[in-house]
């Protein structure tokens, strides 16, 4: 399963939640202040495979439209 990262438009509060890719952006609520007003960011990853030095790390995100 996926892991996504939302972010909340009522509070601002950044959140990952594993989910299965058809329920994605089914049913999400801030797990801070409940609220439906939900954006999916698109995130950056880690490739195992070495090369050039990127490692993990928050990315900040990025606006999935």
């Amino acid at each position: 399963m996926p892991l996504y990262e939302y972010r909340c438009g009522g509070c601002g509060e950044t959140f990952e939640l594993l989910r299965r890719f058809q329920d994605a952006d089914r049913d999400v609520m801030c797990p801070k202040c409940q609220s439906e007003e939900i954006e999916r960011l698109v995130s950056a990853f880690a490739s195992g495979s070495g090369g050039s030095g990127g490692g993990c790390g928050a990315s900040g995100g990025r606006r999935f439209t």
